[in-house]
């Protein structure tokens, strides 16, 4: 028989109508002292701000940080911490979108699951968390993970619930590096749709890129994508032109013809990354209108993912990138004999400064990590994902999962795994938190009411400008 404590009920409540109504008493701690005891922790100043995302209490949290963890008395700089409350005994997740905090107070699917309490973490170096002037020597896996150590430790001495860390695509990537340093700081980690690269650039990606979809599906995707290189480029490029001007969107770093053939390059990447099986029937065929082939373009690949402003965003990926993450085989040979620009035409992608590789040692010391010493680690992936094609290995990674939900995108979720998939992981997370997850009948209609949370487009143009730094 199921034992409903505290952190269950207030997961049960979340799964009624009625939301808290009938659960209110759970939280001993009013608002106000949960503020008091936020505000009473060094070096961390709390902001309390609206939102329309009930029943929760929204904090945003500056934690200092030293620039470098190994040096004290140094530099610091104010990191971001978006801090959603509901309850002193409800689980927390600690999540990390490994970039800027465009999370905010939408509550991620885990924590929703669990009726959790959530902290969003700002990567060091990007959104408001960069050190002025920005070191770049400090961008590393190990400096992140000194950081969500110090958080997760200061927050734990507020929150009595068990801790699970967790994130999307380079997210999922941030919280699984955390463990590697720190793999008693939490009770469990959920890594969303997370690859792992051992080269820059990693050929490994290529050939599962040749398995995905129906192989209609593939044929038509490369033919659209063939016909818009080798035909359509100057229609092409004259409606990019249009579009930049209709829109303001600027090309001095990475000039709009290079940002074009860079985009159509990764079409059939995007395709499978961001849409999926369901869009097939939407790819055009190679007789469509210049207008339409674009439209297509638009939508799953865009021109203006390369624009000035996305590529400045991007500054602190691109370091990491290249100093120890690795990245993808830029793959599509099909379309090599139509490419006219070399990888010298996207350097400009790339901030100044950029360190030589590690060779992929970073790496392979958290592959070796997982599978020789992980523990309590659920990967959640997608099928057809192209990023799939670089999954971890769980080895001897003990009370562990590593799931896949069917003909599943980069949107992979829990709740989109097979039933079966889904009982083994819920039971973890009941094993890890003592909550038993459930999906809120409340969520569709917050789901409807707030913008989609949409994880950043990485620009087509940051393989090409990798490529031309490793070549020199």
């Amino acid at each position: 028989m199921l034992r409903l404590t505290a952190p269950v009920l207030l997961g049960l409540c979340f799964a009624s109508l009625a939301g808290l109504a009938a659960c209110g008493d759970n939280d001993a701690e009013a608002p106000e002292d949960v503020g008091a005891k936020l505000r009473a922790l060094d070096g961390v100043t709390v902001e309390e701000v609206p939102t329309s995302n009930a029943p929760y209490h929204y904090y945003v949290l500056r934690f200092t940080q030293p620039v470098d963890h190994g040096a004290s008395g140094g530099a610091t700089f104010e990191q971001r911490v978006s801090l959603l409350h509901v309850d002193l005994d409800a689980p927390m997740v600690a999540l990390t979108s490994g970039y800027w905090d465009y999370y905010g107070d939408s509550a991620y699917e885990l924590t929703q699951l669990l009726g959790a309490n959530q902290i969003s973490i700002e990567h060091r170096y990007f959104g408001e968390s960069r050190p002025s002037p920005a070191d770049w020597a400090h961008l590393t896996i190990r400096q992140m993970a000194d950081d969500q150590h110090r958080i997760i430790g200061a927050l734990r001495t507020i929150y009595r619930g068990a801790f699970l860390t967790t994130g999307g695509s380079k997210g999922g990537m941030t919280a699984t590096y955390h463990r590697r340093f720190y793999p008693d700081d939490v009770d469990g980690t959920v890594p969303y749709v997370a690859p792992i690269s051992f080269a820059a650039s990693d050929a490994r990606y290529t050939p599962f890129v040749d398995t995905l979809g129906p192989p209609s599906c593939r044929a038509a995707l490369r033919a659209a994508a063939t016909e818009m290189l080798q035909n359509r480029r100057a229609a092409l490029l004259a409606l990019a032109e249009a579009q930049a001007a209709e829109d303001g969107h600027a090309y001095t770093r990475i000039p709009l013809g290079p940002a074009l053939e860079s985009a159509i390059v990764s079409l059939e990447w995007a395709f499978w990354q961001y849409y999926g099986v369901n869009y097939c029937t939407m790819v055009p065929a190679a007789g469509a209108s210049d207008a339409d082939l674009f439209a297509f373009l638009d939508k799953i690949s865009p021109v203006t993912d390369n624009d000035d402003a996305q590529i400045g965003r991007f500054d602190a990926y691109y370091h990491q990138a290249y100093a120890q993450l690795g990245y993808p085989d830029s793959g599509a040979a099909y379309l090599d004999p139509y490419v006219l620009y070399t990888d010298a035409d996207y350097e400009r992608a790339l901030p100044a400064g950029v360190p030589a590789y590690d060779g992929g040692a970073a790496m392979r010391d958290i592959d070796a990590f997982i599978q020789g010493q992980g523990a309590r680690l659920l990967f959640v992936y997608g099928e057809w994902d192209p990023w799939t094609g670089g999954k971890y290995t769980l080895g001897g990674a003990a009370d562990s999962l590593l799931l896949v939900q069917p003909q599943g995108t980069h949107g992979a979720r829990l709740g989109r795994l097979a039933e079966a998939d889904r009982a083994l992981a819920f039971a973890r997370l009941f094993a890890w938190t003592g909550v038993a997850p459930a999906f809120p009948q409340q969520r569709a209609a917050r789901a409807a009411a707030a913008p989609a949370v949409r994880e950043p487009r990485l620009p087509p143009a940051i393989a090409r400008g990798l490529r031309a730094r490793r070549l020199r």
